[in-house]
């Protein structure tokens, strides 16, 4: 979730070395200097495939006087710190030279097969991995701050970074999740612009200690941020729930496909470079929070944590639904390539391919714990595609706009077509296999109704509805083509005779629904809720699982 971030202190990066002794900058006071600043951070050391032994934290000094760090420290705070979590403190020793380094070695772990260059300073602390915060302080006093705020407004601080997913950080942020074989390094122009998120870039660690000589006016640019080892594919997996849930992936590579700024503000990739089983997705939507930074045609490294989010209707605070889930990557570090990519070709969804049953027959089963089986049923093939593009062309529209810019088109034009256009329901609990729920990305209402037709090709990305399933999250809307839908006028009644009208009600109270139904396990339809904005934009609680699926509308 975005926080209020606040610039702690504006320092600049310097170049490697070490020059003659002079006189050393006094230290009393605490006053920080505007020269030092944390250059890298590193917590996979001894972790599995890490090929350094312990964590680090490397300074480096840019002024042109050395700086006495022997009254100073560096400090660690986990990523989400609690009531009782507390600062850990390496004091420092020494000085560090003008356009030197300073290294400060902290845990070693079980593995690795290299040992840092020799450190300036050794502490015990156990850097995370992937999130936490780092703190560069003119005194040896464990910090108090835990939020972003409080910890802007301590002068004691000269630096701070906070990576991955960590509430203390700079600017609006974090620097790169980081991974085992990997370090935040601040970018080899120097700037500290205040922002973690800008500032640093996750590449191999190279770590410097005091020995390791000053750096001249052009330093060497850091490494170009290359893909890591995990691709969409691999967290979609063929199971309806990631294989990687919970976890952390580092440079994910994609490129972005559609933007969504209001709502559940965030965006899509897709690998272009697809593997070939059909099961697994090449999408997926990254949940950012506030409005994304990205453009489509991006090509994007993404390094965030993988969720499986379960929407939750507006209103429902019981989890009574049983939505299906979405696949995310959440709390995102993002790191843009190139700009101005083709897109992958979408998919054209057509009679052809998909399956003519729309959920399987579970005997009121949990789908979400079988196999992802595209051939099965309509649930099935959409979720081998979610978060992927696909194409609709000439769709029949068979359930007319709502206020919030919601339709159902189907994707099998000649599918039980009714006189007015619409798709019949033939049996209860029979969902045409065509339907699909369209809606525009940008919020537009297309005013459409039963009969009428998106002419050409409407095209977008996957997702899915806590009100009607699966939807496609329109990009490019088809020409819209009006079938004038009239209303239907009742025979008049002869003298004498009764005239009687029916009306479905069975669906107006969704909790007296029977319990279960064999043809949609684990996927509900809610009804009428009442609702403050788009169903499409979920609600950000994920519910805990229910035990039973509702009955869908018919």
């Amino acid at each position: 979730m975005s926080r209020s971030r606040s610039r702690l202190l504006t320092a600049t990066l310097v170049v490697s070395g070490l020059v003659a002794a002079v006189a050393l900058v006094p230290s009393a006071g605490a006053a920080a200097s505007p020269n030092v600043v944390i250059s890298q951070v590193y917590g996979g050391g001894g972790n599995s495939g890490a090929t350094l032994k312990n964590d680090f934290i490397e300074l480096r000094n840019n002024g042109t006087a050395p700086v006495d760090l022997s009254s100073w420290s560096v400090q660690y705070i986990s990523a989400a710190p609690g009531t009782s979590t507390t600062w850990q403190s390496t004091p420092l020793t020494g000085s560090i030279a003008a356009g030197g380094y300073y290294l400060v070695q902290e845990a070693a772990g079980a593995a690795g097969t290299q040992g840092l260059p020799a450190p300036d300073a050794t502490g015990s602390v156990n850097l995370s991995g992937t999130s936490g915060t780092v703190a560069l302080v003119t005194s040896q006093t464990p910090l108090s701050c835990k939020t972003a705020a409080d910890c802007a407004a301590d002068s004691s601080i000269g630096d701070l970074v906070g990576y991955g997913t960590a509430v203390i950080d700079q600017g609006s942020a974090d620097a790169p999740l980081l991974s085992n074989t990997t370090a935040d390094t601040r970018d080899a122009n120097g700037a500290d612009t205040g922002q973690n998120g800008a500032d640093f870039t996750a590449v191999a660690p190279d770590p410097h200690n005091s020995a390791s000589g000053t750096g001249s006016a052009s330093p060497t640019p850091s490494p170009t941020p290359t893909p890591g080892s995990v691709r969409i594919h691999d967290i979609q997996g063929t199971s309806w729930i990631s294989p990687l849930n919970g976890q952390a992936v580092s440079n994910v590579p994609g490129i972005v496909t559609a933007v969504r700024t209001s709502g559940s503000k965030g965006f899509w990739i897709q690998d272009p470079t697809p593997d070939n089983n059909p099961a697994t997705s090449e999408g997926i939507f990254v949940y950012t929070d506030a409005a994304p930074t990205v453009s489509v045609g991006d090509s994007v490294l993404v390094s965030a944590k993988v969720q499986q989010y379960y929407p939750l209707a507006s209103g429902d605070t019981t989890a009574t639904t049983s939505n299906l889930s979405v696949t995310e990557l959440t709390g995102p570090t993002v790191v843009t390539l190139s700009s101005g990519n083709p897109l992958p070709a979408p998919i054209v969804l057509s009679a052809a391919d998909v399956p003519a049953t729309y959920a399987p027959d579970l005997g009121g089963g949990n789908i979400e714990s079988t196999p992802i089986t595209p051939s099965r049923s309509v649930l099935d093939f959409y979720e081998s595609i979610e978060g992927m593009r696909v194409e609709v062309d000439n769709a029949r529209v068979v359930g007319p706009s709502d206020s919030y810019g919601e339709q159902y088109v189907t994707v099998k034009p000649d599918e039980d077509t009714t006189y007015r256009g619409g798709s019949e329901l033939l049996a209860e609990n029979a969902t045409p296999s065509g339907r699909l729920e369209v809606v525009a990305d940008d919020g537009s209402n297309p005013e459409v109704s039963v009969g009428d037709e998106f002419t050409g090709a409407t095209i977008g990305t996957v997702d899915y509805s806590q009100y009607g399933g699966f939807v496609l999250a329109a990009s490019t809307l088809g020409t819209v083509q009006h079938n004038n839908l009239a209303p239907v006028v009742a025979t008049a009644a002869k003298p004498r005779d009764l005239s009687i009208a029916t009306y479905n009600v069975e669906n107006l109270a969704p909790p007296t629904r029977p319990p279960s139904s064999p043809r949609w396990p684990r996927a509900s339809w809610s009804t009428s809720p009442s609702r403050t904005s788009s169903p499409w934009r979920r609600s950000r609680t994920t519910p805990a699982r229910p035990t039973t699926a509702l009955w869908p509308p018919t």
